[in-house]
């Protein structure tokens, strides 16, 4: 996987004490563990390395504030990773507030906002290893299986879209599942169809980047709704611990442009 070409230690590479990180995530209202998976991605940073000051920050529900970046005062520069999914209205409103919270002092860091996690390509294996390991636990086996990726969607951005089709393809073209379809929450083609358009057995693997509502009950939801008796979810990608490592490498690669 290539989040592995930077390992999470302070051996492999140097620290960046001046540097803080926020993870700016959407968060959630209806299931505050979506806000504590993100909470725990930000404290594995922290101990593994190579930024000691990492924090976080949601535009919706509590656990994190953008204002603890700058706890330390040798923070000169600050990181913005956008902990979603895709380029979009979001990531840019929790971005701007971000930036005003952190001068509003009279601080003057440096501010840099990185590429979104979910379009790192490592995601992409990160939806394999969860379809295949769904699969097996459901006795289902991958080659017969068909592997359906839902995400959020946006009536007014195509940036989900977009993103989450770029995975769909590189994992179609890398083989390994019967067929590997997209499917997504508020716009064509919409998971209720793909589900009723698909035999045989399924995986769901949610690109979401944390469990919020829409990860957890919506897509659980359209799977009821369902008449395949042999679909199996797989849940968010955004629960799984490497998510932090590809965090690591968008920071480092906006240090290092």
């Amino acid at each position: 996987m290539t989040t592995t070409d930077t390992a999470l230690s302070p051996a492999s590479a140097d620290r960046h004490d001046a540097v803080s990180v926020v993870l700016a995530a959407h968060g959630s209202t209806r299931r505050p563990d979506a806000n504590a998976v993100v909470a725990r991605h930000a404290e594995l940073m922290r101990r593994t390395g190579p930024f000691r000051n990492v924090s976080t920050a949601f535009l919706m529900g509590s656990g994190g504030s953008a204002e603890t970046a700058l706890a330390d005062t040798g923070t000169s520069t600050v990181l913005i990773v956008p902990y979603m999914m895709s380029d979009g209205f979001l990531a840019e409103a929790l971005s701007g507030q971000i930036s005003k919270s952190l001068h509003k002092d009279g601080a003057q860091p440096k501010i840099i906002v990185t590429l979104p996690v979910g379009t790192h390509e490592g995601i992409t294996q990160i939806v394999r290893h969860a379809g295949e390991r769904a699969l097996i636990r459901a006795g289902f086996d991958a080659g017969s299986s068909t592997l359906l990726l839902v995400a959020h969607g946006s009536k007014g951005r195509p940036e989900s879209k977009v993103s989450a089709r770029v995975h769909a393809d590189r994992l179609r073209n890398q083989g390994g599942f019967a067929a590997v379809e997209l499917a997504m929450l508020e716009e064509p083609p919409f998971l209720d169809d793909k589900l009723a358009a698909i035999k045989g057995p399924v995986v769901v693997v949610g690109l979401f980047a944390a469990p919020g509502g829409h990860a957890v009950d919506d897509v659980k939801a359209a799977i009821r709704r369902s008449e395949n008796t042999e679909i199996t979810d797989a849940g968010p990608v955004g629960v799984d611990p490497r998510m932090a490592e590809i965090a690591v490498l968008r920071a480092l690669g906006a240090l290092n442009p």
